[in-house]
């Protein structure tokens, strides 16, 4: 798993490649930990390149969830069709503060039309 961590917008955006499995899971986290330092509310992770995730990888996304969920929103962008089942397997797909995006340009114009 690579993971690297920059801006879309005004918010952190963490892009994962690879598989997130249970020997990645502290990577990861740490790298969410990071972007989410003083007031940020909400944060994307940018799925595309990423062709798995385990048990362990979903603890930490679910707990991400649960850090935002009060004052902000989790969004997702690009999961391929496992990684989406997954995702509504787990139920996160019924909240409305779990944002699914379908790439980077979706993501940046939902944000500037809820900015606006």
């Amino acid at each position: 798993m690579n993971v690297c961590t920059t801006q879309l917008a005004d918010l952190p955006m963490i892009t994962i490649e690879g598989e997130v499995d249970h020997s990645a899971t502290a990577e990861l986290q740490a790298a969410v930990d990071a972007a989410m330092t003083g007031d940020t509310e909400s944060v994307l992770l940018d799925l595309g390149e990423c062709t798995y995730i385990d048990s362990g990888g979903i603890s930490v996304i679910l707990g991400t969830f649960r850090r935002v969920r009060e004052n902000g929103w989790l969004g997702v962008v690009a999961p391929n069709s496992n990684v989406r089942r997954l995702f509504e397997i787990v139920g996160l797909t019924v909240d409305d503060k779990f944002r699914i995006f379908g790439d980077r340009a979706e993501a940046e114009r939902s944000m500037g039309a809820s900015a606006g």
